[in-house]
């Protein structure tokens, strides 16, 4: 596989990528970001304050116009922000030292997915299973985890949202019942064990035994309060967490939404939840910050009028600007021309880095 890319990093208001296999199909691909300029307006944006019940307006920052966009995560390694767009197969990456916005072409739905504590590739949490793979060149790094079916209902079932836990020993993740009525899911860690013969491979087994919507996975900084929700039911839940165990016990209600449903989420270094709230074509959405307690303390609001926001992370060299994704799932183009965008803001909280899957 030749990759050519073609960029002219922050004033390029054009990216062009041609990808050519050795069997002679070529992939052509136009990308047309909103401008790369906003990207470095933001990263380069004084820092503003954080008081309680404030709020702050988001930056779009690239028009990719994903059906899906999900789990998107920040890679310190290579000061880059990854993101899948689950229904359009593809694989996302936005290098936020020159701007470029790369799209790998993936075989199934890819739901979620990990960084590595060392090798090649990621931890991917497709429709139906879990895999080390290289989206770089399209390899297999190993076979599915071995564990009970995730997804024996089939599409439009799927695993959803998920994470590494604060260990790196293992990936959480959980499922999606496809607004199928009276189907549940499950949530599942997957863990690197040692076979018989001593090779080591994935295995899964779940912590949860009954879900809707997987959605809002992430941890307390001490690692031992881990937040889950289930988006039909507005809630996102708080549980204790076995750092040793990987098994969550105890929940409760961290907070039920007013408006909307929570979607993705991640958690600052001082330990508020920042939610994505999807509001699928009812209003605009907004990303909602919730301290410890369950008070919602801040709020980003966006510069248009986009209804379905996905995710969030937080990324650059500080962990101080915030990144989120939508979707474009059934919008009225009128009414939300930039549904599907990625959007960032600079916060006065940082964020922690993303934990890495390995042994360690």
């Amino acid at each position: 596989l030749l990759m050519i890319s073609i960029a002219f990093a922050f004033n390029l208001q054009l990216c062009i990528a041609v990808c050519i296999k050795v069997t002679g199909t070529i992939a052509f691909s136009l990308m047309i970001p909103i401008s790369s300029h906003n990207l470095k307006d933001v990263l380069e944006s004084p820092t503003p304050s954080f008081e309680r019940n404030g709020s702050i307006s988001a930056t779009r920052i690239l028009e990719c116009q994903n059906s899906l966009g999900e789990c998107i995560i920040y890679d310190d390694t290579t000061n880059t922000v990854l993101w899948t767009d689950i229904y359009g197969k593809g694989f996302h990456s936005l290098n936020l030292s020159n701007g470029e916005h790369a799209v790998r072409k993936l075989p199934k739905l890819l739901c979620s997915f990990g960084l590595r504590d060392e090798g090649s590739g990621y931890l991917f949490g497709w429709e139906d299973g879990f895999q080390m793979y290289d989206p770089d060149n399209g390899i297999e790094l190993s076979k599915l985890s071995i564990g009970e079916d995730v997804n024996p209902h089939k599409l439009p079932t799927r695993l959803n949202d998920g994470r590494c836990d604060p260990t790196g020993k293992r990936f959480i993740c959980g499922g999606y019942y496809g607004d199928i009525e009276g189907m549940y899911m499950k949530v599942y860690k997957v863990e690197m064990i040692k076979g018989e013969d001593g090779e080591l491979i994935l295995a899964h087994e779940p912590v949860v035994d009954q879900i809707q919507v997987t959605n809002s996975i992430s941890w307390s900084p001490d690692g031992k309060i881990q937040y889950l929700a289930d988006s039909p039911t507005g809630t996102i839940f708080k549980n204790d967490y076995d750092l040793k165990n990987g098994t969550l016990s105890n929940r409760q209600v961290l907070r039920k939404l007013d408006v909307g449903v929570p979607d993705g989420s991640c958690n600052d270094s001082e330990g508020n939840v920042w939610t994505a709230v999807w509001r699928n074509g009812v209003g605009q959405s907004f990303v909602q910050c919730t301290n410890p307690e369950g008070d919602c303390i801040f709020t980003v609001t966006l510069p248009d009028s986009t209804s379905q926001l996905t995710c969030c992370c937080f990324g650059g060299p500080e962990l101080d600007v915030l990144f989120v994704s939508s979707a474009n799932i059934d919008t009225d183009d009128e009414k939300e021309p930039f549904a599907g965008s990625v959007y960032a803001v600079k916060l006065g909280v940082k964020g922690r880095p993303e934990s890495r899957f390995g042994l360690s």
